[in-house]
């Protein structure tokens, strides 16, 4: 509200009084006026009643008595004749006078017995008061005229005008600073409520109104109050349900875009970050983000079905993922699409378990597939008559016995692998030492690293001689590890043992064998993975040695870590503490 409205308000105020000043001046001066006539006009009609007593038509100095009887008086007097002809006057020669017939004084007193009219004087310049009455003198009938000047009665017309219009001054004044007052605190009361009202629109929702002598405003103010403190709690509640779906959408894994009618990203959760991009994603087109055919379809074909629909894609940026996305529509308003959400599950692990499934179920199906197809077609040979080739039906029967220990090594090594899943071997920790699992590894393959010429060497770390670990699936472990390097180094030889890595315990194998490409390295310890199949099958490997080391490791609480140079060699590190 404009502070001039208050001014508008007392002029148009003001000017109301003016006007009804005026109106009552005009009423009152014209009612006293009036009503100083009418007695006037009386009193003259009863001089004129007592003078008939005394007059007569036929005297013949009317004028000399008209003027005496103004003397005692003090009005004009004329004697008329009843044709109108003027008799006597005290103010003028009669006899020089108009016919006064026509009068409007006469005219009325003709009708009504008494006439009154007034006239300005253009003489003197002020208004007269004539009343006449018709009266009969003797046998002859003629009419009486008076006339009074009313100069007193308009003065003191004047005097009461001025009287009211001070009057009315006076309180029209005492009114203005009254109203100047009032208007004031009213401007200073609306003010702060205007203020308030500004500070309330731009948030500031903490503050509170207090007014004092504000009458009827402290309603208005109190109920100003109340809103703003009940804004205050329902912003409150907003926010602490906004920050509550925060948190949720920070502590879902799975990646959530809402997206509007138009394509244009409103909210999105944190995971999204780590799907698509480590950037603000509101504001942009979801296709801009999601750079994936697949999902653009599935919009288009929820955007016209309006129903739920999934489909699974793969992104390569940031990184290679596979995802599962669900886009449901949004209806804020009946049944006119407001947006879409979309859900998106990572999907990566269970594919890469599904395809190691696969590739597990090829590789055992490979892997016994050559053997049994070699001991059947040997089996085949012998029925056939080979059997009496005693040269060749013995070779034959090696290969078949060759053939089944590999299934049977097989079949270990998916059971010992199962087992320890299914935790039917456990591990069951004490103190050891490991210089006795060192000398056992040691007699192991002695032999058989002389036979390549290799060297075997255990290297003990002497601050190192006891750790915590189930001593036979540790000489497990570093059987397949010490086995391993052994098969695949041609030169050099082999050294194992214990050591520290920045105060960890570490147990290591290591070899200056053939290494393994580093592309390989994060396959190491998968199901039938080989580097080389063709060597590794030739030297009766299963491709499982490293998984159940893997698995071993992983009992004990252990991690592992292989490091390899193609050319120098590989080394695998235990990190037991």
């Amino acid at each position: 509200m404009k502070p001039d409205i208050f001014k508008r308000i007392f002029i148009l105020y003001a000017v109301l009084m003016i006007l009804a000043l005026i109106a009552v001046e005009l009423y009152v001066t014209a009612a006293v006026r009036n009503y100083y006539i009418d007695n006037l006009r009386k009193e003259l009609a009863v001089q004129i009643s007592l003078m008939a007593k005394g007059l007569s038509f036929k005297q013949l100095n009317a004028d000399s008595l008209c003027r005496d009887i103004k003397k005692d008086t003090g009005a004009r007097v004329t004697l008329i004749a009843e044709d109108g002809r003027v008799i006597g006057d005290s103010d003028k020669e009669s006899a020089q006078m108009d016919n006064h017939l026509h009068r409007t004084e006469i005219e009325k007193a003709t009708l009504f017995d008494t006439g009154m009219t007034i006239r300005f004087s253009d003489t003197l310049n002020y208004d007269f008061l004539y009343v006449a009455r018709k009266v009969r003198l003797g046998d002859e009938s003629g009419f009486i005229r008076l006339a009074v000047p009313l100069r007193e009665i308009d003065q003191a017309v004047n005097l009461l005008r001025i009287k009211i219009v001070l009057t009315v001054g006076v309180v029209l004044l005492l009114t203005w600073m009254v109203s100047f007052w009032q208007t004031n605190h009213l401007r200073r009361l609306l003010h702060q409520i205007t203020e308030f009202s500004q500070l309330l629109s731009r948030g500031e929702i903490e503050k509170r109104l207090f007014l004092s002598n504000a009458g009827e405003f402290n309603e208005i103010a109190h109920n100003l109050t109340a809103m703003s403190s009940k804004l205050q709690g329902m912003i409150a509640q907003t926010e602490e349900e906004k920050s509550r779906l925060n948190v949720i959408l920070k502590s879902v894994p799975d990646a959530l875009l809402i997206i509007d009618a138009r394509g244009v990203i409103t909210l999105s959760s944190s995971s999204a970050k780590e799907f698509f991009r480590d950037a603000p994603m509101a504001g942009m087109q979801f296709i801009d983000v999601v750079r994936n055919h697949e999902f653009s379809e599935l919009v288009s074909e929820v955007r016209k079905t309006l129903l739920p629909g999934m489909t699974e894609f793969r992104i390569d940026y940031p990184a290679e993922k596979y995802l599962s996305v669900r886009v449901s529509p949004l209806f804020y308003k009946g049944q006119e699409l407001s947006g879409f959400v979309a859900i998106f599950h990572d999907v990566t692990q269970i594919e890469k378990l599904e395809q190691v499934r696969k590739d597990f179920v090829a590789n055992v199906s490979h892997e016994l597939k050559t053997p049994i197809t070699a001991i059947k077609g040997f089996a085949d040979t012998l029925l056939e008559g080979a059997i009496d080739d005693k040269e060749n039906a013995l070779r034959f029967i090696q290969t078949i016995k060759s053939n089944s220990e590999r299934i049977n090594s097989l079949v270990d090594d998916l059971m010992t692998i199962s087992k320890i899943e299914l935790g039917v071997i456990k591990v069951e920790k004490s103190l050891i030492d490991v210089t006795d699992v060192f000398e056992t590894v040691t007699e192991l393959f002695q032999d058989k690293a002389k036979a390549k010429d290799l060297f075997l060497q255990p290297s003990p770390d002497p601050d190192i001689l006891q750790i915590n670990a189930d001593k036979n699936r540790l000489i497990q472990i570093l059987t397949n590890l010490v086995d391993n390097a052994i098969k695949f180094t041609e030169k050099g030889g082999v050294t194992f043992g214990t050591e520290r890595d920045g105060g960890r315990a570490v147990i290591f194998v290591e070899d200056t064998g053939m290494g393994v490409p580093g592309k390989y390295l994060q396959r190491l310890g998968e199901r039938f993975f080989r580097v080389d199949p063709a060597r590794s099958r030739k030297m009766g490997g299963t491709g499982l040695g490293l998984a159940i080391v893997k698995h071993l490791i992983k009992a004990h609480g252990w991690t592992m870590q292989i490091e390899s140079v193609q050319g120098q060699g590989t080394k695998v590190s235990i990190f037991i503490s």
